[in-house]
């Protein structure tokens, strides 16, 4: 029996045989599955195996529909059957918010190229035979694309077309250990016998945190409990064998379908139960918890007002099964933080529809090096060793009493915090911030101002913090503000070969000793996989800048092309800490507490020196993200405390004030300023993204370098522009659609109100030539058009004086 393989993945569910699977269809046929006991045992036999599209992002609607087309297809094969059975969903909305959700998704579907479309109850009654709209339902939306599976047959069917083309299955094989070689290859160590890979997936479900400790790494999944029943048989069902929806209430918390003469009903309505703190017990293999009977009969009895039918059936069994979560939700797929040749596919709540999309990126990331989607929001590098088991099971219990709330673009999740905080934390909260999370950050994102804003209060329209950052904004315009950055990305890259790699990394030139500049790195094919503001602090050694989700991520990517080069690459910098003081009265208050020139002649616009300040050492950065006069100060943590209250003291003359995230986040939209995971990822172009001068063609080689040349000899796929949003109403949200004479040209990735500008502003995506400068074009929002105007993304001081000055 062969022990040595190009490929091991690591657990017989659902994911472990779609990677099986889409790694054979890539011809990637020298692997092997590992799995403990037989396939499916884990979540996947006992899933529901409903399939939904319905989604809050376009990452997720892909999902689902990758998903049930390729099912489809698979269960036309006669050599291994599936039972699959397309039904549509149906979404009711028992409030006009829900309604307000809907129509919002019905536009984001429209601009991922899917139909997503609004019901009347009187069509949702006549499109189920025991659905019944009292007064309380206000309308709905429905999903075309849903259906059901059978998730065992499924599994089997993928493990068998895998076999087929050579991957082999080994079932009862428990790893007990991995250990890295010095080839990068990896020892697997299994209860009947050792297996050699040269890359080794974890899909393990709720056993993925074990399998990343044998390597020696962190993923914080977690395992909650979640229950459906099954019904009795019903006599109208034996008598009806027609298909129908799928009900998904969210208001009243459940989904209801059809299994075979009965009906199957799914319950979020209790809370998040975690299991399992200390691991998955070795010997739970199909088994299932004990039922929760009187959780189910609240649920049951609403949903039997809506589906009369139900009153008539008895219970003929409850299924209360594990169901792996991260801490927000979504999955942990892609390469592992600090190992070289591991990836995660684990952690993953929707098993059964992400499957099929985590097979399909694995397989293109084994072949290519990189996804066809942006799977950043999926990257599992996002949680770092911050994301402890206590943390994860708080913030997963959260999110699954939230499956069904309306997602508010502003909610603030609470549980599990704080884990990561600076100096000023307690000093920022009694000064009225309201903090959020960022990488595990707090982060003050706006400032109570009179103590008397409900801050916990969530709607599509007006929230309390716009009137709070408006007067933040308005005062960084006028005067000077300070913000408390916390969990700033930092890396210092120094050593002889230093340039040499960083030339590499980045598309643009690197800046001289003394300066500042930004730049992109970029995927073998050219796509924007980040950004790096980069600071020469000496000849051989530089100074970088990244976001904060992105920390490990980009460590990796950095840290990966150094190869023998004499360079040393380190996470983090001696000035951990970094404050932004912002305004065109930013000089004269920093002037007063420092002996060091200020001036614009000798700290001129994207400038870099280490000076004092308040006597504390700070590596000054006249850099601005929001487009005023102002540096970033980076700060020892240690000294981080003094200087504020330093700048604070002497900016009282000034009309000092705190600004958060939320203000800062309106700035740069209002400077037109790309964000990383909203405005640019790995699906953009520079010349898609309107980045394309920051390339250097004439220096060496870098990442990418033949993609742009390729690119910049025809016309990009898409255009980045500013809008200015002219009718009134509620802030659009991201991947709104754009359309021109009724037409989908493009859609939106940043909205705000441009507190400085008076304006309603946005930043997205058209298809390249479909709409001139000054051209109308209209945004659907919450199934409104209203009328906007494309101008330049550069709306607020388009010369730069004031950032110049």
């Amino acid at each position: 029996m062969a022990s040595h393989f190009q490929v091991a993945v690591i657990g017989g569910g659902a994911v472990g045989a779609a990677i099986l699977y889409h790694l054979a269809e890539a011809g990637v046929t020298d692997t092997v599955l590992i799995e403990k006991n037989e396939l499916t045992a884990g979540s996947t036999w006992h899933a529901a195996g409903n399939i939904p599209t319905y989604a809050n992002s376009w990452l997720s609607m892909r999902a689902g529909n990758y998903a049930w087309q390729l099912y489809k297809d698979l269960a036309q094969d006669p050599e291994a059957p599936i039972t699959y059975r397309h039904t549509q969903a149906i979404w009711p909305a028992h409030s006009p918010e829900r309604m307000q959700l809907f129509q919002h998704l019905c536009g984001v579907s429209k601009s991922a190229g899917f139909d997503l479309a609004m019901l009347s109850p009187s069509e949702i009654e006549s499109m189920h035979p025991y659905w019944h709209s009292d007064d309380t339902v206000l309308g709905g939306i429905l999903d075309p694309y849903e259906g059901d599976i059978d998730p065992s047959q499924l599994t089997q069917a993928l493990a068998k077309h895998a076999r087929a083309k050579g991957a082999q299955v080994r079932r009862f094989t428990r790893v007990t250990g991995l250990k890295q070689r010095a080839s990068g290859e990896w020892d697997i160590i299994t209860s009947e016998g050792d297996i050699v890979a040269g890359t080794v997936i974890n899909a393990a479900g709720s056993s993925g945190r074990a399998i990343a400790a044998m390597a020696g790494l962190h993923v914080p999944v977690v395992t909650l409990e979640h229950q459906y029943m099954v019904t009795s048989a019903l006599s109208e069902l034996e008598d009806n064998t027609k298909v129908f929806p799928l009900i998904r209430d969210p208001d009243i918390r459940f989904y209801l379908r059809r299994e075979r003469n009965a009906l199957l009903l799914g319950s979020y309505a209790h809370e998040g139960r975690p299991v399992w703190q200390d691991g998955v017990p070795g010997d739970f293999d199909h088994q299932l918890f004990a039922d929760d009977i009187d959780g189910m009969m609240e649920v049951f009895e609403a949903a039997a007002a809506h589906v009369p039918i139900l009153a008539q059936a008895g219970a003929q069994r409850f299924v209360n099964g594990p169901i792996p979560y991260a801490p927000d939700a979504l999955p942990l797929v892609g390469p592992a933080g600090r190992a070289q040749n591991f990836y995660h596919a684990t952690g993953v709540q929707i098993g059964i529809t992400h499957s099929a999309a985590i097979g399909k990126a694995m397989a293109e990331w084994l072949t290519t090096g990189e996804t066809e989607w942006d799977l950043s929001a999926w990257d599992p590098r996002r949680f770092g060793a911050w994301a402890s088991t206590d943390y994860a099971a708080a913030r997963a219990s959260e999110h699954y009493d939230l499956q069904y709330a309306i997602p508010y673009p502003h909610r603030l999740m609470q549980s599990g915090r704080p884990v990561q905080q600076t100096p000023l934390y307690d000093h920022l909260q009694a000064k009225g911030a309201v903090m959020g999370q960022i990488g595990g950050w707090e982060r003050a994102f706006w400032f109570k101002r009179d103590g008397s804003e409900d801050e916990t209060a969530l709607s599509f329209g007006r929230e309390p913090w716009h009137d709070a950052a408006r007067s933040e904004c308005e005062c960084v315009r006028d005067a000077v503000g300070i913000m408390d950055h916390g969990g700033f990305t930092k890396y210092l890259l120094e050593g002889p070969e230093a340039e040499v790699v960083l030339n590499r990394v980045v598309c643009g030139g690197l800046p001289p000793v003394g300066r500042v500049r930004l730049s992109y790195m970029l995927t073998p094919n050219g796509r924007i996989y980040s950004e790096a503001t980069i600071a020469r602090l000496a000849k051989d050694r530089f100074l970088l800048c990244g976001p904060t989700l992105a920390v490990d991520r980009d460590y990796d990517w950095i840290a990966n092309q150094i190869g023998q080069a004499d360079a040393r690459l380190t996470k983090g910098y001696a000035h951990d800490g970094a404050l932004l003081v912002m305004g065109p009265k930013s000089r004269n208050l920093l002037q007063s507490l420092t002996s060091a020139d200020l001036s614009a002649q000798t700290a001129p616009w994207m400038s870099v020196a280490e000076i004092d300040i308040a006597g504390v050492p700070v590596t000054a950065m006249r850099v601005s993200y929001v487009g005023e006069l102002g540096w970033e100060l980076h700060v020892a943590s240690s000294d981080l405390t003094a200087l504020y209250a330093a700048i604070w003291q002497a900016g009282t003359d000034h009309g000092i004030c705190n600004f958060g995230s939320y203000a800062l986040n309106a700035m740069r939209i209002e400077k037109g300023y790309h964000g990383w995971g909203t405005d640019f990822g790995t699906e953009y172009t520079l010349f898609d993204a309107g980045l394309s001068k920051f390339a250097n063609m004439s220096k060496g080689p870098f990442k990418g370098r033949d993609a742009v040349e390729h690119q910049n000899g025809s016309a990009p796929d898409w255009q980045f522009i500013g809008l200015h949003i002219v009718d009134a109403g509620p802030e659009p949200l991201p991947s709104d659609p754009i359309l021109k004479d009724g037409r989908l040209i493009g859609y939106l990735t940043s909205v705000s109100m441009g507190y400085r500008t008076g304006k309603l502003l946005a930043l997205g995506y058209v298809e390249s030539g479909a709409l001139d400068m000054a051209e109308e074009c209209t945004v659907q929002a919450f199934g409104t058009d209203r009328k906007a105007i494309r101008h330049s993304p550069h709306v607020y001081d388009p010369e730069n004086a004031r950032l110049r000055s």
